[in-house]
């Protein structure tokens, strides 16, 4: 596998972030499980597995077709999303954009375990709002119609803009980022969309014209697939894309919406974004509304992690980085079903199992409001796996705060790796 390496200055989004916890929780400890465990069962997990890899294999040409939780601090960062809800955007306690209840985590088809570790992360909380956001580039088969950071409620978002004419051309924006050879063979693309108006996430090979998976009102299509797709509306829906070599596996909030296994042609040597056209299109000429939902923001590039199995046997221990939270809540959110349920059916594999559950954050914030919030968070943790039938008694929830990091704190993404829950076999 190509080693894949990043310049980036940017922050992340949030990862569960525990301080040092007690390690005699006793009967407090339990009675806080017990609280918190409304949140409703999952399904075992989804068998549905990946091709193998094959280097040399072409796809054949086709036509058009939260960040990880942290702690809430003291005084966030201007790149947490903490500091978003300071500014009026993501508020705490906040629904998420998808309309279900608290601590429900997606089901069994939603089988999306995000990359454990962070190549770039982008909420544009550090770019002027009119400005053209430093990650991104216009070069190198970009380009197009304007495109530029707006606020929206005190949340930054990349939006196209309109022309004077009041149409949306097309235009593309690669990363701007070194890739040397190729991306891991594992790697994943998560981003929260504006579903009003159809857009398109760009890997651009080598050589040979760029595969896209697009995302229109009504369908969803890569390279050799199209699927149909409910009607989202004008909301924001979270979009998680999997690659494992050449195949392809994409979602819509909680939906499995396309499989491809040869939808992107390798070696990937750029990603990128399009904002799609709409001048022309009946149905955006009678909506002119549609103009202001070409918008997107927390993109999210990972490389895949180890089989959580093979974790469990080189390391003594599985590294998580997809359990998420609200901005300073200690429910966990819907998407972080996938990641659950794949530590879940290690845990049900074998009973004679125990594990430590231990929250990690970065250097940032203070311990008087980590600490508090990041027990909650670990009890929460331990509190979904007790409401899908395991014993309490197999698993310990503690904090360690940011004293055992993986990488250094200097980076963002740095911090984003450091911010994350593990489970230490006892």
């Amino acid at each position: 596998m190509t080693t894949t390496r990043i310049g980036v200055l940017l922050g992340c989004a949030l990862l569960l972030c525990p301080a040092t916890a007690t390690a005699q929780l006793g009967d407090f400890l339990k009675k806080k499980v017990e609280e918190k465990a409304k949140q409703k069962a999952g399904q075992a997990i989804d068998e549905t597995g990946n091709k193998a890899y094959d280097e040399g294999k072409k796809a054949p040409t086709a036509g058009k077709k939260d960040e990880a939780p942290s702690a809430a601090q003291a005084k966030p960062s201007p790149s947490d999303e903490a500091a978003q809800a300071e500014k009026g955007g993501v508020k705490k306690g906040e629904a998420p954009a998808e309309e279900q209840a608290a601590g429900d985590a997606y089901g069994n088809k939603f089988d999306f375990v995000p990359g454990n570790e962070v190549l770039l992360y982008d909420d544009f909380a550090e770019t002027s709002v009119g400005d053209y956001p430093a990650r991104w580039t216009v070069k190198d088969g970009g380009g197009g119609n304007t495109a530029e950071v707006v606020s929206n409620k005190g949340k930054k978002w990349f939006k196209a803009v309109p022309s004077d004419s009041g149409v949306n051309p097309a235009s593309t924006h690669f990363l701007r980022y070194e890739i040397k050879g190729d991306l891991p063979k594992k790697f994943t693309v998560e981003l929260d969309a504006d579903m009003g108006a159809p857009f398109w996430v760009v890997f651009r090979p080598k050589s040979g014209p760029a595969r896209d998976v697009t995302f229109n009102r009504e369908d969803v299509r890569s390279a050799n697939v199209t699927s149909p797709l409910k009607p989202a509306g004008k909301v924001v829906k979270r979009i998680s894309i999997s690659v494992n070599g050449t195949y392809v596996k994409a979602y819509v909030g909680g939906t499995r919406v396309l499989q491809d296994p040869d939808g992107v042609e390798r070696p990937i040597v750029r990603v990128g974004f399009r904002f799609d056209l709409l001048h022309g299109r009946k149905e955006f000429r009678e909506d002119p509304e549609a103009l202001d939902h070409q918008k997107m923001t927390s993109f999210r590039l990972a490389e895949g992690g180890k089989d959580v199995t093979e974790a469990l046997t080189t390391d003594g221990r599985i590294v998580v980085h997809g359990i998420y939270f609200d901005t300073g809540s200690d429910v966990i959110r819907p998407e972080s079903g996938g990641a659950l349920r794949n530590v879940l059916q290690v845990i049900e594999g074998d009973p004679a199992l125990k594990f430590r559950i231990e929250g990690h954050t970065d250097d940032q914030g203070g311990p008087k409001v980590n600490g508090p919030l990041s027990e909650k968070r670990a009890a929460a943790v331990k509190a979904w796996f007790v409401k899908q039938g395991v014993d309490g008694g197999r698993l310990t929830a503690v904090g360690i705060g940011a004293t055992k990091p993986l990488q250094a704190n200097s980076t963002a993404e740095g911090r984003a790796n450091n911010r994350r829950v593990e489970f230490v076999k006892l």
